[in-house]
């Protein structure tokens, strides 16, 4: 079978879905059907706001279908459209057993880790939080447990010391966009999964008070605690009861208390546990965030970092 003739639905809402869309449609992948979650209301200016896979689609004239949960009428018009693959990429809702027997080949998840390791909600946020030295992206047959499915393949990339998310969710999009073409062929030609091996872990969805920094942990914790919410949520430090963001971080061998500040020729120190780590780029309440050098510029830092406990 060719698999351009091979008729795909892919469910995603996310930007990486989205760059993952472009991919197929550029490389003449005959995508059916776009699946993703309903529009949204921001909150600010009451605007609605449609997800970047919505986007992409209605550019290209494909069809749309809008779902949280995959309803009765949903299943319907799945069954109707009778699609070779289902291709899921963080579309941000579990599909039932039911709805995973539709496509004639195979529902494909495309997961942001090496499974078992670190299925879940927020696998590349944790492979950095964890210190992790690889992770990678998981092809893989999906059943209705959470990434429990038979694996078609995994493809590793490293981690490196200064990893944010930023750049690792780039890697992984690179390596996925290389690899989707691929992965499609052998798998419509008969490549089968193979089961799941090793010890799983989980990574959870990321609340609210997950993103308050704890400057008792080690820098190297702090660090990659802040770099693993950078740059889509930010890490969180209250200043006088103020909320700070912080994005991006190194660690520094400089001496401080923890929580301690200290700002010296435009660069922002905190003490950690057992160092300190030097924070780049930095959010006042109310303002945009900035380079550590620009902010210093027309703003002061001093003082002590809010107990995380108070």
């Amino acid at each position: 079978m060719e698999i351009m003739n091979s008729s795909i639905v892919f469910f995603s809402s996310t930007e990486f879905g989205a760059s993952v869309l472009e991919k197929l449609i550029d490389t003449n992948e005959n995508v059916v059907a776009v699946v993703t979650r309903t529009d949204k209301v921001r909150k600010r200016g009451n605007k609605v706001e449609m997800t970047p896979v919505k986007k992409v689609a209605l550019e290209h004239n494909i069809e749309v279908l809008e779902y949280d949960r995959i309803d009765d009428e949903g299943k319907a018009k799945l069954r109707e459209i009778s699609p070779d693959f289902f291709l899921v990429v963080a579309y941000g809702a579990l599909l039932s057993e039911e709805v995973l027997n539709i496509p004639k080949i195979s529902p494909i998840n495309i997961h942001a880790s090496r499974l078992p390791n670190l299925r879940g909600a927020s696998p590349i946020e944790s492979a950095i939080l964890l210190g992790e030295k690889k992770t990678g992206i998981s092809y893989m047959r999906m059943n209705k447990g959470l990434d429990t499915g038979d694996v078609y393949r995994k493809i590793e990339v490293e981690i490196s010391e200064s990893e944010t998310f930023d750049t690792l969710n780039e890697k992984l999009l690179n390596v996925t966009n290389e690899s989707i073409n691929a992965i499609l062929k052998d798998v419509s030609e008969g490549l089968e999964p193979i089961p799941q091996e090793g010890e799983s872990s989980y990574a959870k969805k990321i609340l609210k008070d997950d993103t308050i920094i704890d400057f008792k942990k080690n820098a190297v914790d702090v660090k990659n605690m802040i770099n693993s919410l950078s740059t889509h949520i930010g890490a969180v430090a209250f200043i006088e009861s103020n909320r700070y963001k912080f994005f991006n971080a190194r660690t520094s061998d400089l001496k401080l208390a923890p929580g301690e500040i200290k700002c010296d020729k435009g660069r922002i120190f905190i003490g950690a546990g057992d160092a300190s780590v030097e924070i780049l780029n930095i959010q006042a309440p109310g303002k945009k965030r900035m380079d550590a050098k620009s902010f210093l510029l027309g703003n002061s830092l001093e003082g002590f970092v809010d107990d995380k406990e108070s």
